[in-house]
Parts: structure tokens; C-alpha cells; sequence
């Protein structure tokens, strides 16, 4: 080795970038003008021969170590010295270059002060990586946030992937590091190569990246950040619109529909949600993930959409194409955590310095997951560039934020003792109550909406940010689906048992505004779906319990959100099998169309959700026959008047009470021969009545309700001469009812008089018969009286007769005696 060059060498620190643990590599490599003259040092392990071009001189570079470490002496002193590098590969390939270590120029420290104050918003402006030039030279500037880390290097499809070639310059000692890399066009693959203590070396995704390339690759790809697309704006809060979000996973239904692109995805998506009437989708998550069993929420790059699907520009024609069509879109947003994915935040430096605590979420124990550190500024910083790139970038229209209770709580899903209290002693995470309010103000000032999925009845969350109040605009009312899904799998027979699961979430409906929802996680997560959940003995009694769920969710209080497949039915417990949605037929669609069609038809009355005076019960206490009923009112006096019979048996001549007088036409019907029902529109108009004729006394009309449905009626007021003909119909009905009554009285009396005179005619009839017998009695007691004194006579004569024949003969023996007597005498 020439001796000059060898003594101006700095041999410690050429052994750091030899073994790739350098974080000034600038202190060495590429050009330095020493008292000697301009020192040349270039590493390159897979070089076998090296030189550099000066002012249109070549000189060669002695290798100066075994690794690939190249140096020379120029007799120059020029402080910047123009030169490009020019190697000899190990397969005999020449490549000729700008050296990356030649430009010195770095942000500067002022550019990071907000970023590190956690108040940056457009973090990705200074941290993706920046396609630019430096002294009319082409290239791309790297720039990354590692703390602690002991060195960064760019490795990339450009360098072979490898780490020891374009290691980055630590300009910042709260680990920001940076590095310009001449030649770098859009398109080029790269990863952040990550060495940190202990010799551990990690390669990981730019938390910052714009576009990811798709699998095996797994990478993030430069890009030119200036997307430009027709824009067409959609208004988001548009409260003239009752919310009906279609939710759905772009993955699933790229297997459905075979579209495997965003603009066919967008085609066939739109097709079917304009054509049944929603005016929202939510996409579940749509930043780039890796792990398809985890749907998406475990993201790991929070500004790049899905590469799954097409590119950010693709994705921006997505949105546009929803928006063209009066659509609006939201995306899950996931703030709350993030995954374990080799590549992706976890251990970014060795250690989490993007979140730590590690709950076990509720939507699935087994994901493994970190809970963002809301308390590092950088971390803040990261989030709120994500939301604004999203909104500003693609035009969202809103976002939903998953699983908020694990950002609230510091013990959320933890055990005991994995967990430190804040300074006031309790579980409450106020670093993320302080960034969820945040984010809502920037929602509300950049007029979007969101949308929070929060289950551990967290006071406030939709009211304004005063105290503990968050700010959302909806919350999902996941108690509201629990109680109805638990009342919903009972068999028919025994939900009566279950019906305050219906009546019950209305207690606490008016103190947030809620979103009622079938969503993935209720259904899919669980493995079952609606169609499978429904009461029947068979398919046709099945859909009618399912159409009645449906309706029960559109007719309640709050907006709508329902999964993809779930409304129209469909067994979807695997969503993505394609022979599902073959079982879709024109009856379901009918029947969703026709119930977001109806929100439209009413809205002025399901604008009015979040006031208390839009919800009357009619009907809220008959367990016994499973019957509910309550009315929706708008604020200029419509009403709807629901009813819901939960059961299969019809209830005919049923009294279902209402709010007002009027009457009452039949507007929807979920028995229809047209949804798949047996029955056909009627246009019976039914007049309410009164129990009496007491001012409160209870009005009702008399309908038949088929079994498994759902009938509304709207009631038209009466007009003032409906009014009066009215009251002249029921003067005369009560004049009609008197006489009516009178007549009813008189015939009475009449019958009782005719059954008197009955019974009288019949007394004398009989009276007379007693006459006539009494006078022949008397007539035969007389004769047998006459008899009696004959017969007396005769026995007196007889008796006589018999006596003075007695007395002869006793005479007679008198006389014998006598003389007997006097002859014995005599003697």
C-alpha cells in the first residue's frame, strides 16, 4: 500500500464502516481535503476495482482493505470536488455512478422541531423519501427517525440489497438520519437496515413509505409524491342524508367478484351499492398490511394503501370513482395499534419506541398487538401526518378508529403489574385521550367524520371536547347488537324471555349518537352471520326473520351500518367463497334497495335520530306475544308508526296503538311478495279510534300482523273538513247508537210485555181450567153430598131397621124368659 496514502488513513473508524456500524459515515467516506491533498474513500463490498473520474481524468483507487474499502490521493484542494465512481463488479460489470457521500447537504435541525415537538401534521413531507436533485444531480433523499440506533443504511434493488453500501448520516442525535442517493428514480425497492445493540440487525418497512410493493417481494417502493386525479368532492356531512355505511373488505370481495384491481373493485362495488341506495362504504382496512388473517388491522405502513389491489394513484381513482357516483367513503384508520410483523414497528430499533404495552384485544385474544406511545411526540407526530395524508391525499370522507377502549385504558387487556398508572394515580391513558381529541378537530375542520368503536362505556364520547368529552361524530352501538343478536338466535318460543333485550338499549340511546350496526366483527369474527342466526323451520321462514332484523335495525333510532353479504342474506360465515354470492337473488336486493330507499323517501324523519322527541314506545311491554311497536317522528310533525311481530304466528284483529289521530296507510311491509314475501301491497287506509271519549284516552287502529315482520304505517292528519265530517259521523254514530240503544230497550220492554201478557193469557188460561175443574168439583161435591145424605138416609134407615129388628129379637127372647120364668115359678 503507498505509504502517504496509508498514514493519512483513519484506521478505527474505516473498521465501523467495514462492519457496518458507522453512524457518521461522512466523517469518512468520499471526499476530504487534506493537507496531502483531496482524499478519495469509497467502500464497496462488491466491487473488485474501483476509480473515480475527475475533471475527465480517471484515477484508480488503491483497495486498502480486504472488505472493499477503496481510497485515494488527488492532487487537488479543492474544498467540493465534482467526481463520479466508477466500479468493476465481481461479475466482470462496469457501473459508473454519483457518490452518494459527496453530498453533505442535510436537513437542517429547524426542520424537525415540530416533529419532536409531536405538532408536525406533514411529517411524510420531510421523512418519505424525497425524489430531488442536489447541484443539478438526480436523486432520491432518504430520511429516517431510529433512536439509539448504531447504524441505518438504506439496502435496496439498487445495491444489492446490501446493508454496508449506503450507510446513513446521523444528523441528529435523537436519531434522525439521512442520506442522499444520486441515480434514484421512482420505482426503485427499498428497506431501512437497522443495526442496534447487541449486533442485532433488523430490516424494516419506512414507516413513512407511499407505495408497498406486493407479495413475495414485501418492500416499499420510491415515489414521486404528487398525485393527481379529478378530485370530485362529496359532502360529507350532509345532514339532509340519514348515514347508511356499507361495510366491506376489499380482499373478500376481490375473491366474490374476481376483480383483483382497484378500478374493477371500484366498478363492481359501486354497481351494487348505487344500485341498492347506500351513501357511504367503510373499508376495513385499507393501508398496507401483510397479515391477511388479521383483515387488515395490523397495518404496517400508515400512509401507503394496499398494494394488493393496484398503486396509491389506482387507489386515488378508487375514491374518485365513489365520489362521481355521490358516495361517500371511510376508511379504518388504525391508531389504536399495530402489529408484530417482522418488518413492520415492532422492535423499529431494537426496542418499541413506536408503543409497548401489549393488550389482548377483544376482536381476537390471539393477535398480538402494541398499543401506540401517545406519550413521544414523534409518535404523535407519525399519527397526524397519517390522518391528514389520508384526508388530504386521497380525499376520504371519514374514518372509523378500532378498538379505542385499548387506547383509553393504560390496563385495557393487560395483566396485573405489565402496567404504570398516570401521574394521578388512575388507568386512564391521558396521552391518548389527548390525541383522539386531536384527531377530532382535525376531522371537524378538515369536514370529515368519524366514527369510534368504543365497548367500555366511556362517558362523552360523541359530545363536544369539553372535560372528558372526545368529540367523535358516531359511536357504534355495539351493546345495542349484542342485546339484539342474543334476543335474535333464541327459538321464537322463548325469546318473550329476552324481550328487554329489545326495550333496553333505548334507556341510554339519546346520550351519545350512535350507529346501529351489523358489522364484520359481530358476525364474521364469531363465524356465523345473520341468515344463520335466524329463527324457522325452514328457508322461506328463515329470510322472513331475517328481513324483520334488517328492518328492525333501519326503523331504530341511529345510522346504519351493515357488513357486506349481510344484507342480502347471505350465509356468510366464509365471505370469500364465491358460491355464496351466487345465491343472490332479485327479491333480497329488492328489499335492501327498498329499505334505504325508504330512509331517502322519510329523511326528513331519520335526520331526526338524535332528538329525543323523534322516538315514542306504542308498544313495549307484550313479551307475552313478542309484538313491538313504537313511532318515529320528524320535526315538522310526520310520524311513522312501526310494528314488529318476532314470532311465526300471525296476530289477526291485533289493537296496535298509535301516537295521533289520522290515518294510517300501510308504507312498508316486510312480508311482500316483492321481498320475497307471500303477501301484496293493499291500500286499506285505517282510521284511528279512541278507547272512550276521554281526552287521554288511548287511540288505536286494527290491523292483522303476519308472523316474522315488519309493517309501518304513516299517518296523514286529518284535514278540517275530515275533522268535521269527523265529528258529524260520530254525533251521528252516537245519535245512531242511542237510537240504536232505545230501540233495543223498547223491544226489550216490548218482549217483556208480550212474555207478561204471555204469562198472564196462560194464568187466566189456567185460572179458567181451575174455574171449570173447581165448579165441576163443587158440582161432584154437591152430587156427592146428595150421595153422602142418601147414603146417610139409607144408613140411618138401614141402621133403624137393623136396631128395630135387634130390639124384636131381643123382645122376643124377653118374652121366652118371662115365661119360662113363670112356668118355673108356677111349678
Amino acid at each position: 500500500m503507498n505509504k502517504k496514502l496509508y498514514n493519512v488513513m483513519n484506521w478505527p473508524e474505516i473498521e465501523g464502516i467495514v462492519y457496518a456500524e458507522a453512524s457518521n459515515p461522512f466523517n469518512l467516506l468520499g471526499s476530504h481535503t487534506i493537507k496531502e491533498g483531496n482524499l478519495i474513500q469509497i467502500f464497496r463490498p462488491d466491487a473488485v476495482a474501483v476509480a473515480v473520474k475527475v475533471d475527465g481524468k480517471n484515477y484508480e483507487l488503491e483497495k486498502v482493505d480486504e472488505a472493499g474499502f477503496f481510497a485515494c490521493l488527488i492532487p487537488s484542494k479543492k474544498k467540493k470536488l465534482d467526481y463520479s465512481v466508477i466500479i468493476e463488479d465481481v461479475k466482470g460489470k462496469t457501473i459508473s455512478y454519483k457518490d452518494a457521500y459527496s453530498f453533505d447537504t442535510f436537513s437542517k435541525a429547524t426542520v424537525f422541531k415540530n416533529f419532536f415537538a409531536g405538532m408536525e401534521y406533514k411529517a411524510n413531507e420531510i421523512f418519505s423519501p424525497k425524489l430531488t436533485s442536489i447541484d443539478g444531480v438526480e436523486g432520491c433523499l432518504f430520511t429516517v427517525w431510529v433512536e439509539d440506533a448504531i447504524r441505518v443504511s438504506v439496502v435496496a434493488d439498487f445495491n444489492n440489497w446490501d446493508g454496508r453500501i449506503h450507510q446513513m448520516e446521523k444528523i441528529d442525535d435523537r436519531g434522525i438520519f439521512q442520506l442522499f442517493i444520486p441515480g434514484v428514480t421512482a420505482g426503485a425497492k427499498y428497506l431501512y437496515e437497522i443495526k442496534v445493540r447487541g449486533q442485532k440487525v433488523y430490516r424494516k418497512f419506512d414507516p413513512y413509505a407511499i407505495e408497498m410493493s406486493k407479495k413475495p417481494e414485501d418492500c416499499c417502493i420510491v415515489r414521486e409524491d404528487k398525485l393527481e386525479a379529478n378530485i370530485v368532492k362529496f359532502k360529507t356531512k350532509n345532514s339532509d342524508a340519514p348515514i347508511r355505511i356499507y361495510e366491506l373488505n376489499l380482499d373478500a370481495w376481490s375473491k366474490k367478484s374476481e376483480a383483483k384491481t382497484y378500478k374493477y373493485l371500484a366498478n363492481d362495488i359501486i354497481s351494487y351499492v348505487k344500485k341498492v341506495g347506500y351513501n357511504y362504504i367503510d373499508l376495513m382496512p385499507v393501508a398496507h398490511y401483510l397479515n391477511d388473517k388479521t383483515y387488515g388491522y395490523t397495518t404496517v405502513s400508515m400512509f401507503a394503501p394496499s398494494s394488493r389491489f393496484g398503486s396509491p394513484k389506482d387507489f386515488l381513482e378508487f375514491v374518485n370513482e365513489f365520489h362521481k357516483n355521490g358516495i361517500g367513503v371511510i376508511i379504518d384508520w388504525n391508531c389504536a395499534y399495530f402489529g408484530t410483523d417482522a418488518r413492520g414497528l415492532d422492535k423499529f430499533n431494537g426496542t418499541n419506541i413506536y408503543g409497548g404495552l401489549k393488550p389482548i384485544l377483544e376482536k381476537d385474544e390471539t393477535w398480538e398487538v402494541y398499543t401506540y406511545d401517545y406519550y413521544n411526540n414523534c409518535v404523535l407526530s407519525f399519527l397526524y401526518s397519517s390522518l391528514y395524508y389520508w384526508i388530504e391525499k386521497y380525499s376520504i370522507d371519514g374514518i372509523r378508529i378500532d378498538s379505542l377502549a385499548s387506547m383509553l385504558y393504560l390496563d385495557y387487556g393487560k395483566e396485573a403489574g405489565s402496567w404504570i398508572p398516570n401521574i394521578y394515580g388512575g388507568n386512564e391513558n391521558l396521552a391518548a385521550i389527548d390525541f383522539i381529541k386531536k384527531v377530532n378537530k382535525i376531522a371537524t375542520k378538515e369536514g370529515i367524520i368519524t366514527i369510534a368503536d368504543e365497548t367500555s362505556g366511556w362517558i362523552g364520547i360523541t359530545k363536544t371536547f369539553d372535560g372528558d368529552n372526545l368529540g367523535f361524530d358516531y359511536l357504534q352501538n355495539k351493546n345495542w347488537t349484542e342485546e339484539y343478536l342474543n334476543f335474535y338466535e333464541q327459538d321464537p318460543l322463548f325469546r318473550k324471555g329476552l324481550y328487554e333485550n329489545l326495550t333496553f338499549p333505548m334507556v341510554y340511546h339519546f346520550n351519545e349518537k350512535f350507529i346501529q350496526k351489523f358489522s364484520s366483527a359481530d358476525l364474521y369474527g364469531t363465524g356465523v352471520s345473520l341468515y344463520s342466526l335466524a329463527a324457522g323451520k325452514d328457508d322461506e321462514e328463515k329470510k322472513s326473520d331475517l328481513r324483520t332484523a334488517l328492518a328492525y335495525l333501519y326503523f331504530y333510532p341511529g345510522s346504519k351500518m351493515i357488513a357486506f353479504g349481510q344484507d342480502l342474506g347471505l350465509d356468510m360465515t366464509n365471505p370469500a367463497k364465491k358460491e355464496v354470492w351466487e345465491l343472490v337473488d332479485e327479491n333480497r336486493e329488492n328489499y335492501i334497495k327498498s329499505l334505504n330507499g325508504f330512509l331517502d323517501k322519510y329523511a326528513d324523519v331519520f335526520k331526526n335520530d338524535n332528538n329525543e322527541d323523534s322516538f315514542e314506545w306504542l308498544e313495549n311491554n307484550n313479551a307475552t306475544e313478542t309484538v313491538l311497536s313504537f313511532a318515529r317522528k320528524s320535526a315538522k310533525g310526520k310520524i311513522l308508526t312501526v310494528v314488529f311481530n318476532f314470532t311465526p304466528v300471525e296476530r289477526k284483529a291485533y289493537r296496535l296503538f298509535v301516537c295521533e289521530e289520522g290515518k294510517y296507510k300501510e308504507c312498508f311491509n316486510s312480508s311482500l311478495k316483492e321481498f320475497g314475501g307471500n303477501l301484496a301491497k293493499t291500500k286499506t287506509v285505517y282510521r284511528s279510534d279512541r278507547e272512550d271519549e276521554h281526552p287521554d284516552a288511548r287511540k288505536f287502529i286494527d290491523i292483522d300482523i303476519p308472523g316474522f315482520s315488519a309493517v309501518c304505517y304513516e299517518c296523514e292528519a286529518y284535514t278540517e273538513e275530515e275533522i268535521e265530517e269527523n265529528k258529524i259521523l260520530k254525533e251521528a254514530a252516537v245519535a245512531k247508537k242511542n237510537a240504536e240503544d232505545k230501540a233495543k230497550i223498547a223491544k226489550e220492554l216490548a218482549t217483556k210485555a208480550e212474555e207478561e201478557a204471555r204469562v198472564a193469557l196462560e194464568a187466566e188460561k189456567k185460572a179458567k181450567q181451575k174455574a171449570d175443574e173447581a165448579v165441576r168439583a163443587k158440582e161432584e161435591a154437591e152430587r156427592k153430598a146428595k150421595e153422602a145424605i142418601k147414603a146417610s138416609i139409607r144408613i140411618d134407615e138401614e141402621t133403624k131397621l137393623r136396631l128395630e129388628k135387634l130390639r124384636a129379637k131381643l123382645n122376643l127372647k124377653d118374652d121366652k124368659s118371662k115365661k119360662s120364668t113363670s112356668k118355673r115359678t108356677k111349678k
